[in-house]
């Protein structure tokens, strides 16, 4: 879904850009680089698991590497939380959407992550 959502984007910038009155160019110039961004900095894809511990802290097992504290930038919605991990060097974000967990689970998280002291 984030893909087709990636170059879906990248497309309607393309002609968007193929619409402008400007010469023939600079529009072949934007339209490779806007095809050279979309290649080279496409999203990385969502890790599958993510194991939370009781004071917040988020394990990624597929990233090999230690629970990341939370950062400032994390919100908790009622649909939806962005977990801001590892403020600083190495910060990662990542989204989750109620619907990708079932309805007690989600409960479940928002009371750990609402508990979770964040920097």
């Amino acid at each position: 879904m984030l893909r087709a959502w990636w170059c879906g984007l990248h497309a309607l910038l393309a002609v968007a850009a193929a619409l402008v009155a400007v010469p023939a160019t600079v529009k072949a110039v934007t339209v490779l680089a806007l095809v050279g961004h979309a290649v080279v900095r496409r999203p990385r894809a969502a890790p599958r698991v993510l194991h939370f511990t009781a004071d917040g802290s988020c394990a990624v097992p597929e990233w090999q590497t230690p629970p990341r504290r939370l950062g400032p930038a994390t919100l908790i919605c009622p649909y939806w939380i962005r977990l801001h991990l590892n403020p600083g060097l190495g910060e990662r974000y990542i989204s989750l959407f109620a619907d990708q967990v079932s309805s007690h689970e989600w409960r479940r998280l928002r009371a750990l992550l609402a508990r979770a002291p964040s920097e």
